[in-house]
């Protein structure tokens, strides 16, 4: 028994380092088409001589393949624990606009939180941090255990693979994990699309208002956990 379980334990590993190994390839093949599509212009905006309005025009002027290797790279980086999604989701919005750059954030985020929860349903964690355990503790004492979840979702300082880990360990249906995932990722998915968007810009007005987007959500989480720690002493 003991060496089946060893050996089950060793297969679970090398099947998630042969996972990550294949998101990493798919993540540094579609990091290396972006990089040879936009390097040019990137560049050009170091240079000061250079039509700013026009090379403006030429940045956004990029199809469907530019936007089908952003999504995948968005896709990969929200999938992959070790890499954070929000650089590529600020460059969608640099890119493409608040508008479809949302779309895109969303999509690809969604998914790739998707790809993570779907995981978790067929494997476990070899072992669980300390922090992963208050994490389900805390949730747990939620009476509406959904609400914590989407709170984890919204949070880009709670590790998405924990939120989703937690999520699969409540035992939520597949629909009730997709519309918390999707739920979840709005409010980042557009305060990076419009951040982006007013990085390109220039804009100062709209710089502010994608970080009073930041504030804002964070605090409201805040004032809900400090309320959910009140209410636990004094229960």
């Amino acid at each position: 028994m003991i060496i089946l379980a060893m050996r089950r334990k060793l297969k679970h590993k090398r099947l998630i380092y042969a996972l990550c190994l294949v998101d990493l390839i798919i993540l540094i093949a579609a990091f290396g088409f972006v990089f040879h599509d936009y390097i040019g212009q990137l560049l050009a905006f170091l240079d000061p001589d250079v039509d700013r309005q026009l090379l403006k025009t030429v940045f956004r002027d990029h199809g469907i393949k530019d936007a089908f290797f952003l999504l995948l790279l968005t896709i990969t980086t929200a999938a992959i624990p070790v890499f954070s999604s929000s650089v590529v989701c600020i460059f969608n919005g640099a890119c493409f606009g608040p508008c479809i750059g949302f779309l895109m954030n969303l999509c690809g985020t969604s998914l790739g939180n998707l790809c993570m929860w779907l995981f978790f349903t067929r494997y476990d964690l070899p072992k669980r941090s300390q922090k992963l355990e208050e994490f389900i503790a805390e949730i747990e004492q939620h009476r509406q255990k959904i609400y914590g979840i989407l709170a984890g979702y919204m949070m880009p300082m709670f590790p998405s693979f924990i939120v989703n880990y937690v999520s699969v360990h409540l035992k939520l249906s597949v629909s009730t994990a997709i519309s918390c995932i999707v739920i979840g990722m709005v409010p980042t998915s557009f305060i990076y699309a419009f951040g982006g968007n007013a990085i390109f810009e220039g804009s100062k007005t709209l710089a502010i208002g994608a970080l009073a987007g930041f504030v804002i959500l964070f605090s409201v989480v805040f004032i809900y956990r400090k309320w959910r720690k009140q209410r636990k002493n004094n229960a």
